[in-house]
């Protein structure tokens, strides 16, 4: 099978260069100072089970060097989506699949009218990963997964021969039957990182506050209530799964949209609490919580604001 990785950054360089080192087809889509190291160096990825390079790492900015693949690995930011699209027409063949791992769900439109409905599945990535230089990927957590399936639900023979192409060591994959509850349920946990980003603290300091510890629980609430109200069928208990979850996290984690918010880069803010607030008022429940953290992240959106200078 030939993979393309369209945004080789932390998702897509650990997905992808786990795939490399075990041997498969991989082109990774990159761009930028990243870009010119791994052409020069190779990726280097670093992680809890140790250090590898995949050297000699075939990469490029322009998709049309590649031609047509069997598989689109989609891991760009989802503010880059559209443009990534309709960059990423050159790849596709007959019978191309492609695996975004945006989160939220305004992707798979975009996705659908750029590249067609019929090829694109929906995914989750449940991979810890950071950019940590031009070149490097750091893993941060083993036993983590990506999971992906068709749209409507259910399992289909094309679903089968991706998982058995991407069943490499070190990379836990799984084609789901439920994937779009799967997307809702990480969506959910996703409306609580902003109160992160509010806080402007990371594991240990929220949860050093019973009320932030609190105001995270009922921002991941709101989104379960939504997911409900469109049959989707999420449990009353995920709110306290997810804090279950975030428990055993090291004091010092911080989600990526916190980091992005501290190094003034862009935030994928309307499609997270932005697209979250939507769909609330489109089914009729309120989102007070993901309400404030929308209004105040939003002068962020697009890096730090410019203050404004008296005359």
């Amino acid at each position: 099978m030939k993979i393309a990785v369209m945004g080789a950054g932390a998702m897509g360089g650990y997905i992808g260069g786990r795939l490399a080192q075990a041997g498969r087809d991989v082109t990774f889509i990159a761009r930028g100072a990243h870009l010119e190291a791994i052409r020069q160096n190779g990726l280097q990825v670093q992680g809890p089970a140790g250090t590898f390079t995949v050297e000699r790492a075939s990469a490029t900015d322009d998709p049309e060097e590649v031609g047509p693949v069997d598989l689109i690995l989609f891991c760009v930011k989802s503010y880059d989506v559209l443009q990534a699209a309709r960059m990423s027409r050159p790849l596709l063949g007959p019978k191309t699949v492609v695996i975004p791992i945006q989160n939220g769900f305004q992707h798979i439109e975009v996705l659908g009218r750029e590249l067609g409905t019929d090829r694109v599945l929906g995914g989750v990535s449940l991979i810890s990963a950071d950019k940590a230089a031009p070149g490097v990927v750091q893993h941060n957590k083993a036993g983590d997964s990506l999971e992906f399936g068709e749209i409507e639900g259910g399992h289909s023979p094309r679903c089968q021969v991706v998982e058995q192409a991407l069943a490499v060591e070190g990379l836990n994959v799984r084609a789901c039957p439920n994937i779009l509850e799967r997307m809702w349920w990480k969506f959910a946990a996703y409306s609580g990182v902003g109160v992160f980003c509010i806080v402007r603290g990371n594991r240990g300091v929220v949860w050093q506050t019973a009320e932030a510890k609190a105001l995270y629980r009922q921002a991941i609430a709101e989104a379960v209530t939504i997911a409900q109200a469109k049959s989707i069928a999420l449990e009353d208990s995920v709110p306290d799964e997810h804090v279950a979850i975030l428990d055993a996290f090291p004091p010092e984690w911080k989600p990526s949209e916190l980091v992005a918010v501290e190094e003034g880069r862009p935030l994928e803010l309307e499609s997270l609490q932005g697209a979250l607030c939507a769909i609330g008022r489109e089914v009729g429940v309120p989102t007070p919580i993901n309400d404030v953290v929308y209004a105040c992240l939003k002068p962020y959106l697009d890096g730090p604001p410019q203050l404004a200078r008296a005359p």
